[in-house]
């Protein structure tokens, strides 16, 4: 699978693939390696290393959140 596909894909099938990779015996880097994706690309799309765990999960939430709705600057401060 190249980059391309993979980033196609799903988060949670992201995960699944790199912790596929993980179970072969690939480090970390070694998996996102043999992908071609970077610690940015996975970021970007929710799927985040467990160091704990040794494991990708993907992020139940998608994108991310702006909790400052007043963008003009004008809010109170």
């Amino acid at each position: 699978m190249d980059r391309m596909e993979f980033m196609a894909l799903e988060s949670s099938k992201k995960a699944e693939i790199l912790n596929q990779l993980i179970d072969e015996g690939k480090s970390q880097k070694e998996a996102m390696a043999a992908i071609g994706v970077s610690l940015k690309d996975l970021m970007m799309t929710q799927v985040f290393f467990s160091k704990t765990e040794g494991r990708f999960a993907a992020n139940a939430v998608g994108g991310f959140s702006n909790f400052h709705t007043d963008s003009t600057g004008e809010a109170a401060k």
